[in-house]
């Protein structure tokens, strides 16, 4: 089989059509812009149609590099898939973990469970992105990630997903100042929050969707006066007075230690987010992979749930899991547990 297609060409035109600017994919390839126009230039040429549309400094696809755009993706990812294939040849665990999940569960949830891991895999180097739920859902369908923490949602069929172990669901909690009338209640529902001026997560958000969904079941109409990416956004907006909103228990915990925000837990019974751990159903699995996976369904401890009593949050204790275990060989093991508990979403759980 012989074609004419410059492969270097190809992996420039995918960053490019991937990120829709000639900066990001000269940034993410190191290379300079000027390069990358250059390597574009020549792959139009050599087909002799227009795959990018340049209008008023709007980068687009054509119809022609759309379709290439496809393919070009498919390729990338085999590549890749090869590239690991053969450095998984080695016995024990090597290369890189790629894990996504939220900016809330990256900085309070997952350190505990990473730096375990790392105890027992050193060779395994992780590379943590965070974003919305629904973000790192699609990150893993796409392969830029391997493995994500997510609220469960309603997930596409190529994934597959089982209840995260040792932290299967986060409350949610009203967040108010603490000298705001409502911060002296042991518990509220949704339905006394209508009239409030709230301040909630962006869109792709679990926390937004499991609101808004309640919401519509209860036929209400909440007052959202801001939305915003950032939890700590929130935060210092309620801190200010500015209004209410509704984040997880996890994420008011120093806050509230500190004096600065007082929560009161929700107390209709589906407004909680419950945590999943997805994956792609097909495709390769790395050693890395296989190995987080194991490493998630060996958790010993019981499943624990952070909950709002009164004024203080309760949670059963630590697991044994960041004691030191022995590094075992790696099987399809846990590939075959989470295809077992794989379940489809329900919407509203961050």
């Amino acid at each position: 089989m012989y074609f004419d297609l410059n492969l270097k060409h190809l992996k420039v035109f995918y960053y490019v059509a991937k990120n829709l600017s000639f900066t990001k994919a000269a940034q993410e390839l190191f290379v300079t812009q000027p390069a990358v126009a250059m390597q574009i230039d020549a792959l139009e040429k050599h087909y002799g149609i227009p795959l990018l549309s340049r209008k008023k400094r709007q980068l687009s696809l054509t119809e022609a590099g759309q379709a290439f755009y496809e393919y070009a993706e498919r390729i990338m990812h085999l590549a890749f898939e090869a590239d690991r294939t053969v450095l998984d040849m080695k016995q024990f665990p090597t290369g890189v973990l790629r894990l996504g999940t939220t900016k809330t569960w990256a900085r309070y949830l997952m350190p505990s469970y990473i730096l375990a891991f790392q105890h027992q895999y050193p060779e395994v180097q992780i590379q943590l992105s965070d974003g919305t739920s629904e973000d790192m859902a699609f990150s893993v369908l796409h392969g830029q990630n391997d493995v994500a923490i997510v609220a469960r949602m309603p997930y596409d069929p190529r994934l597959e997903s089982m209840p995260f172990p040792g932290h299967e669901r986060d409350q949610l909690v009203l967040v108010v100042h603490p000298k705001h009338r409502l911060a002296r209640r042991k518990k509220i529902y949704l339905r006394e929050l209508a009239d409030e001026s709230l301040i909630l997560r962006g869109r792709g958000s679990g926390i937004r969707e499991a609101i808004l969904h309640e919401a519509t079941q209860q036929d209400l109409q909440m007052n959202v006066i801001l939305e915003a990416g950032s939890a700590e956004f929130i935060k210092a907006m309620v801190v200010q007075g500015a209004g209410l909103s509704v984040l997880t228990m996890l994420s008011v915990e120093e806050e509230e230690r500190a004096g600065r925000v007082k929560s009161v837990p929700l107390a209709d019974p589906g407004l909680w987010l419950n945590i999943d751990v997805v994956v792609r159903r097909e495709g390769y699995r790395s050693n890395a992979v296989r190995s987080f996976l194991s490493f998630l369904s060996d958790w010993t401890g019981a499943p624990q749930t952070v909950v709002k009593r009164g004024s203080r949050s309760f949670r059963q204790p630590e697991t044994a899991a960041s004691q030191t275990r022995a590094v075992k060989p790696v099987t399809d093991t846990a590939s075959a547990e989470i295809s077992a508990t794989a379940q489809p979403g329900v919407p509203h759980s961050e």
